[in-house]
Formats: structure tokens, C-alpha cells, sequence
């Protein structure tokens, strides 16, 4: 498997894009089948409009208004967690650190960004360890300190 880099998404917009395509498919099926066009010609342009729905929501919403980035990471999310720690007290990043149930949640007091690993699992077999990393709540003032975090997460998984 190729390792990840990291994707610029909008963590909210997910739901939003499948309800809307799911909504648009339904109401062309309603307006076809009205028209009189069997379900079977129906059923066949409800797939392809709610296919191409989806896939052009998704370019146009969550690419576009990006609020967080994300990359997955092949280590335990539990010795990468310390890791990151070290990795932070280096660079002088201040950081608050909190556990929850199955992740670790990190807050960068003055740029307004936080930062949650939780552990990935990247094939059913679950023999190889993956964390999740995400960075939330990215805006235009906070951008540039998330780059140089991101830049510094990846040398910190280069080097490991």
C-alpha cells in the first residue's frame, strides 16, 4: 500500500453531499416515473444522477471549504502518541493534551487548531497497526502553523 499524504477536507460536508445527492436521485425517480418511464430506465438514470451528484458535491464542497486536514499514519497511535509529545516539547509548541475513549486529543492554545489521533484500521485482517491524524478547525489565520505541524509530522514518520 502507498503511504498517505496529507488531503485538505471539510469533515462536515460528508453527510451534507450524500443527503443532497441522495435527495436530488429521488426527486429525478419521482419525475421519471410520473413521465412514464419504467422502473427499470428509471432505476438507471436514478444511479448515474446520484453517481455524478456525489462525485461533483464532493469536489465542489469538500475540497473547496477545507476545515481540517488529514492523513493516516502506519503506526500504533499509542507509541506514535509519545512521539508526537516529544516532537512538540522540540519545537517549542505549546499544547494541551487530552485522552478520550479511543483517541488523543491535542489543543494548540493561540492558533486556534486542535489535532485528534485515533487509531485507523487499514484492512479487515487489523494486523497492521494505523493512527488517524486530523487537524481541525483549520482557517486562513491558522494555515500557515498546521502546514509547518504537518511538515513536522511527516519528518517526525520519515525519520521513525
Amino acid at each position: 500500500m502507498k503511504s498517505s499524504r496529507w488531503q485538505k477536507q471539510h469533515i462536515y460536508f460528508r453527510s451534507i453531499v450524500w443527503a443532497s445527492s441522495a435527495v436530488v436521485s429521488i426527486l429525478l425517480l419521482i419525475f421519471l416515473l410520473s413521465f412514464g418511464f419504467r422502473i427499470e430506465v428509471a432505476g438507471i438514470y436514478f444511479i448515474i444522477i446520484f453517481v455524478i451528484t456525489r462525485v461533483s458535491l464532493a469536489f465542489i464542497l469538500n475540497n473547496r471549504f477545507a476545515n481540517s486536514m488529514v492523513r493516516i499514519l502506519k503506526f500504533d497511535y499509542e507509541e506514535i502518541e509519545r512521539d508526537f509529545r516529544m516532537l512538540f516539547d522540540k519545537k517549542y509548541i505549546r499544547f494541551y493534551r487530552k485522552s478520550e475513549e479511543d483517541a488523543y486529543r491535542y489543543e494548540f492554545p493561540g492558533h486556534s487548531l486542535s489535532m485528534t489521533i485515533r487509531p485507523y484500521w487499514l484492512s479487515m485482517d487489523m494486523k497492521q497497526p494505523a493512527t488517524l491524524v486530523t487537524l481541525y478547525e483549520l482557517t486562513a489565520k491558522n494555515e500557515e502553523f498546521a502546514e509547518m505541524l504537518a511538515e513536522s509530522i511527516d519528518e517526525m514518520a520519515s525519520q521513525r
